[in-house]
């Protein structure tokens, strides 16, 4: 999925209509013109959010003429299978230090990666670097660009049959025996001397059989991409300790956390979860204790997006706190009108600094963060101080907010003594809800910064004035992207997910399409937020689209 910054040059379409627009008077104020009517009309950022918002506006993403992604008729990365996943992730690290350039590399920039990955043993050449970063590019920084197009192309890509090593224990055999006496020893010696060594014994075993049994003789090209092909199959780790010794393997494969000083609005942001020391409830009696997880700009020190309800940390309570974080929040006072501030934070993070939880390692995660464009930056086990700045916040929010509130709980029993939380007065969910909002709005974000002699939102506001943060192409594409993935059977009655089933127009018509397609199954690829159950996605297997489905019964109370 592209994305898009607000600025010259950023076109969208809005109820019909498309605008691009062609000079900004002020970081608040834009000029954009009618492409149909040549007809210009003034527009401030702040309704261009509200517009993204309210899903009228959708924002033009660049796409690559050949996008890979069409040809799989996918608009998400999970929904293709893990090999040419895998295949996207290989391309992508080959790339990456050219996309971090200020500037278009140029032609002795891609021969120098190319220099530069033969000497680790990867052999690519230039002008396959440069067709990867173009269709990179010219896709707006979609990593779906990526993909290759060979879902067309017989039994490319696959193992044949008639291989080198097929039905031929022998030579399998004579090339275990050069890895492990020639190729892995400290020597280091490449795998052209293994497949020497090969072809010597190969020889040997020949010069013993009458020539209708000898074994052919392949070429030592062919047979060097074979031995490097059972090599990438051994444990990477074991590898080095043969070649280089223990302590060089454990230093190249230890976990590496680079922590940089951002220089700019959402260049780092880290993320932590923790339950709040309060206990909430209604007349009825206690609830029980509502955990937080909270997304902090390392720069600005701002919260730029949060999520608070009782279930425990989980891949579904990430994805709405990242979905808080990245849309903008223009309609927050019209939900909490006990606000007097705004919150401008909003924007694509570059860098996300986490634990090594299981919500933060998941294959979800890792995915929905390639195509968001994010680098996911995960901390070695027992150092929270690596992500010091969420800590502190937790810290600062639990002695300062939650301590005062009614409810509260203690860490340890020698301070609760004979108070027990479960019998006094207790916060209901939307009271405890608007009072942190409050918090991070007008109190929270009009502190100092610790560092800077301004306080939070200036440092926010200066930065997003010079870069302005990334946007996605539309609210729906982000729902689609993280949300919760699931196969459901498509009846009659609908998409059954839940207990409840989903029903549309567009599912009932896709029903008739399978059918009259010859899709023999009726296995749906389905989309969910779990903190919207109201209304689901479902995979059109045809066109590769997104339909909306929505539960009846909800709908009807609403």
């Amino acid at each position: 999925m592209g994305s898009v910054r607000i600025g010259v040059g950023t076109e969208w379409l809005v109820d019909g209509r498309a605008y691009r627009v062609v000079r900004q008077t002020s970081p608040e104020s834009l000029i954009a013109i009618d492409s149909r009517f040549q007809t210009e009309s003034e527009i401030s950022t702040r309704e261009v959010l509200e517009l993204f918002e309210q899903g009228r506006l959708r924002f033009a993403v660049a796409e690559h003429g050949e996008t890979p992604s069409r040809e799989f008729g996918l608009s998400d990365l999970r929904d293709v299978p893990p090999g040419i996943r895998d295949l996207v992730n290989q391309r992508w690290k080959l790339i990456e230090p050219l996309t971090v350039r200020n500037s278009n590399p140029t032609h002795s920039d891609f021969e120098q990666r190319s220099s530069d990955l033969a000497a680790g043993g990867i052999n690519i050449s230039s002008r396959s670097l440069r067709r990867y970063y173009d269709a990179w590019n010219e896709a707006g920084g979609n990593a779906a660009a990526l993909l290759p197009r060979t879902r067309n192309c017989g039994g490319r890509g696959r193992s044949r049959r008639n291989g080198l090593l097929s039905n031929r224990s022998q030579i399998v055999r004579m090339i275990e025996d050069a890895i492990r006496d020639v190729y892995l020893k400290l020597a280091r010696r490449p795998i052209s001397a293994v497949a020497r060594r090969v072809l010597d014994d190969i020889q040997r075993f020949n010069s013993r059989l009458p020539s209708d049994k000898a074994i052919p003789v392949s070429r030592e090209r062919a047979l060097s991409r074979a031995i490097a092909r059972r090599i990438e199959r051994m444990d990477p780790w074991e590898v080095d300790r043969q070649r280089w010794g223990k302590r060089i393997a454990d230093q190249r494969h230890a976990p590496r956390t680079p922590q940089s000083m951002a220089r700019r609005i959402l260049e780092r942001v880290e993320v932590d979860h923790s339950p709040l020391k309060v206990v909430v409830g209604t007349k009825a009696g206690p609830i029980g204790q509502p955990w937080l997880t909270v997304l902090i700009d390392y720069y600005s020190r701002m919260i730029v997006g949060f999520c608070l309800g009782f279930d425990p940390p989980s891949y579904a309570v990430l994805m709405e706190s990242l979905r808080h974080a990245i849309l903008p929040k223009t309609s927050l006072r019209d939900s909490n009108p006990s606000l007097k501030g705004e919150w401008p934070c909003f924007g694509i993070p570059e860098m996300i600094v986490c634990d090594r939880g299981a919500d933060f390692t998941s294959n979800d995660l890792e995915n929905a963060a390639f195509q968001l464009g994010i680098v996911l930056d995960f901390n070695p086990p027992r150092t929270p101080h690596m992500k010091g700045c969420v800590e502190s916040f937790f810290g600062g929010l639990n002695d300062q907010l939650i301590s005062a509130l009614p409810g509260r709980t203690f860490r340890s029993w020698e301070k609760r003594a004979d108070y027990n939380a479960d019998q006094g007065p207790m916060l209901p969910y939307e009271s405890l809800l608007e009072i942190i909002h409050v918090y991070l709005v007008d109190v929270y974000a009009q502190s100092k910064h610790p560092t800077i002699p301004q306080t939070r939102i200036e440092v926010w506001q200066d930065s997003a004035a010079e870069y302005p943060p990334f946007l996605p192409g539309s609210p729906e594409d982000l729902i689609v992207l993280l949300s919760k993935r699931a196969e459901r059977t498509l009846s009659t009655r609908g998409i059954e997910l839940g207990g409840m089933f989903y029903v549309s127009d567009e599912l009932m018509v896709l029903r008739t399409d399978l059918a009259a397609n010859n899709v023999g199954s009726d296995r749906m690829t389905v989309r969910y937020n779990p903190w919207n159950i109201g209304s689901i996605r479902v995979l059109n297997p045809i066109n590769g689209a997104y339909l909306r489905a929505n539960a009846p019964m909800l709908w009807s109370q609403t």
